[in-house]
């Protein structure tokens, strides 16, 4: 498996069982967008939760390329540890209006992330 692979594995074992979770491109780096149905309008059953946006930046990807099996076992904690903090600490209320795009809240694992 890949570096980016297990990340998403990660992402969709710490976000709810029924988040909407897609993988993007970008000049940034790897890219994953999280959503849920907030169910808390009932004018708006279908309205969703901000945007959790994480991106993986080019440098962590490579950094992690290039580190020992050891440092990886101690990256995939912190981004674990990284995930559970942001999303204990997540507002996911919308108040975007109706039919406007939800907001997003970014989340970037950097080579920081991975090994402090």
């Amino acid at each position: 498996m890949s570096f980016t692979t297990d990340i998403l594995e990660m992402i969709k074992q710490q976000m709810p069982a029924d988040a909407d979770i897609v993988e993007a491109s970008s000049l940034e780096g790897y890219v994953v967008n999280v959503s849920w149905k907030l169910d808390d309008d009932p004018e708006r059953p279908n309205k969703p939760t901000k945007t959790i946006s994480i991106h993986v930046s080019h440098e962590a990807t490579e950094d992690f390329a290039a580190a020992s099996k050891t440092k990886h076992a101690e990256a995939y904690k912190r981004i674990s540890a990284f995930l559970a903090q942001k999303l204990a600490a997540f507002d996911p209320a919308n108040n975007a209006p109706k039919y406007s795009p939800p907001p997003v809240e970014k989340w970037v694992i950097t080579t920081n992330v991975l090994f402090g």
